[in-house]
């Protein structure tokens, strides 16, 4: 546990000397009180953003009239991440959109093992819709659409993905509904293929805090999955400094096609929340999951208690870590033949066994939007249901991405990620040998073609490699090691927005 808190607190500290410039910024933003409200009456309404382009993109210069933003006010032991402020806008508006992907994949992740070149013809069509009224923020994104294997050496798939939170807001309290689903015919970690995934279950950087998501991290044979996270969260404003609150929510990942280990989380958290500046708060927190395997006699409860620091500078830097002891009791079965509890399918059942184990948790995320530049960065480490290939794991996952304006038109855009899964530790059983290894990387590139068209190419490398078979493990994951190259291009179109 001392090592992991170790390593998170390094990672830390490099996230942090990454940004050097906005720690030494104080920028005007900073002087605005969470109460000020700026005439928000003639905000521009925000732009459409290349279906390519990353969670850190600023998909915009000077001169096209960047959204000015208000302070985020969300607690710092949420369901959702710190954001560098909220748009100032009180516009409502709608948007909708429709995407072409055309994608060469050289290993498709069929389970064949013929890694022959394959392309992809995607099609996508979606809405972006934010409304305010009253005491009501309400956001929705939502994409849909499917994706054809030009030679039929892989199946084809099917992309639902959805994206909701509202908000309402009293005097004393604050009530949140949010919804993150994603059905997709492969992991969204790493992937450059899946087009509205950005924020999604598994899909990076930004959106839900750690343990809120059910993640899948692991790369498998090409089948359709579902991932889902449904939470509500309550804010109790105890006075202008202080507030509590209370999270009850519970997700899923649930595989179609292939022999994986479907699972459900059920969540609940509680947390006190202190702002002890206009740009610095911490936080407390205790949360109780419990995952339990529909078709896995296993189960895993974790107790996390955790202490927690945010420093938020309004359209600039959004910075948070929290950390704590994790403590775990696990009901795993033993097998009496060959075979391991952590994979799909072991050997024969026979007794079983019960253990408590203590490890750590601890998770980060970094924001950060210079005048061309933006950076995004996560790191969290703990218990993890174990991708539907582990019957639990302790997980690391990290993940950034660089985005820069490199013209008046142009953007780019980096990303680099890592994921490493072991199986869990428990005495009789054989899981601890089981780890999987993956690495991502990937560069975009977007430019606007006229007023409602986009044009956009990326590159992406994934790569995995496991350090013990699973028996009964199937497709990729069970492989020894497994090499990915995919290049998309992308032409998207969109509707100006719409207020209403």
């Amino acid at each position: 546990m001392m090592r992991a808190l170790h390593n998170g607190l390094l990672t830390a500290s490099c996230l942090i000397a990454l940004c050097p410039p906005v720690v030494r910024a104080q920028s005007q933003q900073q002087g605005q009180g969470q109460n000020q409200s700026p005439d928000q009456s003639s905000q521009p309404i925000p732009a459409y953003h290349s279906p390519l382009a990353s969670a850190a993109d600023n998909g915009q210069d000077d001169t096209s009239g960047a959204q000015q933003l208000v302070p985020d006010t969300r607690p710092l032991t949420g369901v959702e991440d710190l954001s560098i402020g909220i748009p100032a806008t009180q516009h409502g508006y709608w948007q909708p959109r429709v995407d072409f992907f055309s994608t060469l994949d050289t290993n498709p992740l069929n389970g064949s093992g013929n890694n022959s070149l394959t392309s992809f013809t995607t099609i996508s069509a979606g809405i972006d819709l934010h409304r305010i009224s009253g005491n009501s923020a309400l956001t929705l994104d939502y994409t849909g659409g499917g994706s054809i294997s030009n030679d039929g050496s892989s199946t084809n798939g099917v992309v639902q993905a959805l994206s909701l939170s509202e908000r309402l807001a009293y005097r004393r309290y604050a009530i949140s509904f949010f919804d993150q689903l994603l059905y997709a015919p492969q992991t969204a970690l790493g992937a450059s293929s899946i087009p509205g995934t950005s924020g999604l279950p598994g899909g990076g950087a930004g959106g839900f805090g750690n343990g809120y998501t059910p993640g899948q991290s692991i790369l498998t044979t090409r089948g359709q999955r579902l991932t889902n996270s449904t939470d509500g969260e309550v804010d109790a404003f105890l006075n202008a400094r202080s507030s509590l609150t209370f999270v009850g929510g519970y997700s899923i990942l649930d595989s179609f096609d292939d022999s994986q280990l479907n699972y459900g989380n059920v969540i609940f958290s509680a947390g006190y929340n202190y702002q002890m500046s206009r740009a610095n708060t911490v936080g407390f927190s205790y949360q109780y999951s419990a995952f339990n395997y529909s078709n896995f006699d296993q189960s895993i409860k974790n107790n996390i208690i955790s202490v927690s620091y945010g420093r938020r500078i309004t359209g600039k830097l959004a910075f948070q870590v929290s950390g704590g002891p994790d403590i775990a009791f696990v009901h795993m079965p033993i097998p009496t033949s060959t075979g391991t509890s952590g994979g799909a399918g072991g050997g024969t059942l026979g007794s079983s066994t019960a253990t408590t184990q203590v490890y750590a948790s601890f998770n980060t995320s970094l924001r950060y939007q210079g005048r061309l530049v933006g950076f995004a960065a996560t790191y969290n480490h703990g218990v993890g249901g174990g991708s539907g290939v582990l019957a639990g794991s302790i997980t690391d996952n990290t993940s950034c991405t660089v985005s820069r304006q490199l013209s008046r038109t142009l953007n780019g855009s980096w990303n680099l990620g890592y994921s490493r899964n072991r199986g869990l530790e428990v005495a009789g059983t054989a899981t601890a040998s089981q780890l999987f290894n993956y690495w991502y990387t990937g560069v975009s590139l977007s430019h606007p073609w006229g007023r409602s068209m986009n044009l956009s190419f990326g590159y992406q490398l994934q790569y995995q490699n496991q350090s013990a078979n699973t028996p009964g493990c199937t497709g990729a994951a069970c492989g020894t090691s497994e090499t990915r190259n995919q290049i998309t291009f992308a032409l998207g179109w969109h509707r100006q927005p719409i207020p209403f």
